[in-house]
C-alpha cells in the first residue's frame, strides 16, 4: 500500500478528500470511476451503502472545495464559463432524464465488419461538413442536402455497432480543427444517445445538430480563433458570438429538420447558468442541447484547439464527474461514462501484466473492465495478430488481470488500424495468461 494512502472509515470523510481505494471491488459498486474527490455529503452517504473503509489518497487532497478548483480546464481559460468558487458554481438538482419508450439497440455487427463498411463514410462526413464551412466563408448559399445524408449515414452505423465509428476517428485525424471537432463530438452524442434509447429520428436530429453547431465560426474572425483559448475581454465577445453566426446561418437553410437549430442555440449553456449566450439553467435546456453540450466540452478536453497536450479520456471523464450538477447534469454524465467506457474504443492501455492492448468494446456493468485487443507481449514485442481479452470473463473469479494505465496515441509506435484490419484472435488461453505473468 502506498505511504500516501490512509484508511479512514467512510462516515470520516471530508469534502475535498480524494478516494483511491475501496475495501471491496469497484465493480461491485455504481461508481463509474477507479477513484474521485468528495464533493458532497451525498458521495458519503452512497460510499456508506458499499463499505465501511476507504483509502484517500493524502497527496491529491484538496482544501477548498473540488468544483472551485477544478471546474476550469486550460481549454476553458478566456471563455465565459464554469468560475472558479463554489459561490459562483452552484449546484442545481432536477429530476433524472427519462427518455419515453426507450429502444434497446443490440450491436448487429463486429467491429471489424463495421469498420470496412463505413470507412467511405467517414470520409464522406468530412467532406460534406468541409464543404458547408466553404461556402459559408465564401458567402454562398448552405445546402447540408449532403451532411443530412451523412448524418443518417453515421446513425445506422452507431446502431449497427458503436465503437466501430468511435474506433475511425481515433485514427484519422483531419488538419482543421473546427471539421475534427464537430464530426467527433457528433460521433460521442450518437453514441450517448443510443445508449438512452433515444428514438433512430432523434439520432438523426442530434447528429445534424452538432455537426452544424460549430459553422458559425466561419464567420469568427481568424485571429480570434487562432487566439482561443487565450482571449482577451474584447475577443471573447466576438468569439462566443459564434452560436447566434450559427443559428442565423441555420435559420436561412429551407427544410432543417425540427429541432436542429435549438440544439445548435443552445449547446454552449451549462446546468447551472453559467454557459454563454443566454445563461439559462438546466430545466430550460433542451435534452438534445444538452447532449451537444456534454459531448463538445468532452471532446475539446481531450483535444484541445490550442497546441496544449490533451487530457487522456480517463482524466476527461473525471473532470466530467466533477462537473456533474454544475456543468452538466448528474445522470447525463453517469450515462455518458457507461455508454463510451472510462476507457474509450481505440484507447491504448498497458495492462498489469506489462502487456499493451487496445480498447475494442466495453461491459456495461463492468465499466473498468473493457474488452482489449493485446497487441505487445510484455517485453513490448509486437504481435503477429492481436488477440481479444475480454477483461469482465478473465476475472469472473477472481481479479487476475487489469488495466495498469492509458498510454498517448501512437505509444510504441502502435498501428491500431492495421490490428483491426488484419483481424484478432478472440480465444483467450489461460496459458497465455499464466505465461504473460510469468515472464512478467
Amino acid at each position: 500500500m502506498s505511504t500516501n494512502r490512509l484508511k479512514l472509515e467512510v462516515n470520516a470523510l471530508k469534502e475535498g478528500m480524494f478516494v483511491a481505494d475501496l475495501d471491496c471491488p469497484w465493480h461491485e459498486t455504481p461508481f463509474p470511476l477507479q477513484g474521485f474527490y468528495i464533493r458532497m455529503d451525498d458521495d458519503v452517504k452512497a460510499l456508506s451503502e458499499y463499505c465501511k473503509f476507504v483509502y484517500v489518497d493524502v497527496k491529491r487532497e484538496k482544501v477548498k472545495t473540488v468544483h472551485a478548483n477544478h471546474a476550469v480546464p486550460s481549454s476553458e481559460k478566456g471563455k465565459k464559463g464554469i468560475s472558479g468558487s463554489s459561490e459562483n458554481n452552484p449546484e442545481i438538482e432536477l429530476p433524472p432524464i427519462v427518455v419515453k419508450a426507450p429502444h434497446h439497440y443490440e450491436a448487429s455487427v463486429s467491429i471489424n465488419k463495421e469498420v470496412a463498411r463505413v470507412e467511405k463514410l467517414h470520409r464522406h462526413v468530412y467532406d460534406a461538413i468541409d464543404q458547408v464551412f466553404l461556402t459559408v466563408e465564401q458567402g454562398g448559399d448552405v445546402s447540408i442536402k449532403e451532411t443530412e445524408s451523412v448524418a443518417k449515414g453515421m446513425v445506422e452505423s452507431v446502431i449497427r455497432n458503436p465503437d466501430a465509428l468511435v474506433w475511425l476517428s481515433k485514427m484519422n485525424e483531419i488538419d482543421a480543427y473546427s471539421y475534427q471537432h464537430s464530426v467527433k463530438s457528433s460521433i460521442w452524442a450518437l453514441v450517448l444517445g443510443r445508449h438512452m434509447g433515444l428514438k433512430k429520428e432523434m439520432l438523426e436530429t442530434l447528429a445534424l445538430g452538432v455537426l452544424l453547431s460549430h459553422i458559425g465560426k466561419a464567420r469568427v474572425a481568424q485571429k480570434v480563433l487562432d487566439a482561443y483559448p487565450d482571449l482577451e475581454s474584447s475577443q471573447l465577445s466576438a468569439y462566443q458570438q459564434y452560436v447566434e453566426k450559427s443559428v442565423e446561418l441555420l435559420t436561412e437553410i429551407e427544410g432543417l429538420p425540427s429541432g436542429v437549430a435549438s440544439i445548435v442555440e443552445f449547446h454552449q449553456e451549462r446546468h447551472n447558468g453559467t454557459g454563454y449566450p443566454k445563461g439559462v439553467t438546466g430545466e430550460r435546456i433542451p435534452l438534445l442541447a444538452k447532449i451537444a453540450g456534454l459531448v463538445d466540452y468532452y471532446q475539446e478536453l481531450i483535444t484541445p484547439r490550442d497546441d496544449e497536450l490533451g487530457m487522456s479520456p480517463y482524466d476527461a471523464v473525471a473532470r466530467l464527474y466533477e462537473l456533474r450538477n454544475i456543468a452538466f447534469q448528474k445522470d447525463l454524465v453517469e450515462r455518458f461514462i457507461e455508454a463510451v467506457g472510462v476507457y474509450p474504443t481505440g484507447t491504448l492501455v498497458e495492462l498489469s501484466s506489462e502487456e499493451v492492448g487496445i480498447v475494442t468494446g466495453h461491459n456495461e456493468d463492468r465499466r473498468l473492465q473493457p474488452k482489449v485487443m493485446v497487441v505487445l507481449d510484455a517485453q513490448k514485442r509486437a504481435m503477429k495478430c492481436g488477440k481479444v481479452v475480454d477483461l469482465k470473463e478473465v476475472n469472473r473469479d477472481r481479479n487476475v488481470l487489469s488495466i495498469k494505465d492509458s498510454l498517448p496515441k501512437g505509444a510504441y509506435d502502435i498501428d491500431e488500424q492495421r490490428y483491426l484490419l488484419s483481424g484478432a484472435t478472440s480465444k483467450w488461453s489461460w496459458r497465455h495468461l499464466a505465461s504473460s505473468f510469468a515472464s512478467g
